[in-house]
């Protein structure tokens, strides 16, 4: 299940989602290195990176489940 504070700014999302970080970093997304962090949302950053968000928020619904199941 996806984390409920999935809207904070991104900074906050990727300090507490390491693997949030890996699954933009693969799309080209490389939101650690962005000025903008600090203020935008991850529906932000899909709008912005024309990525569909409930597609995002599902792959990292998977991957959250697949690295709490090992």
């Amino acid at each position: 299940m996806l984390p409920t504070d999935w809207q904070l700014p991104m900074r906050a999302l990727l300090q507490r989602y390491p693997e949030l970080r890996t699954l933009l970093e693969e799309r080209g997304i490389r939101c650690n290195e962005c000025f903008i962090a600090d203020r935008e949302t991850l529906a932000g950053v899909a709008a912005m990176h024309h990525i569909d968000l409930q597609s995002l928020l599902a792959d990292w619904e998977a991957r959250r489940a697949a690295d709490l199941s090992r």
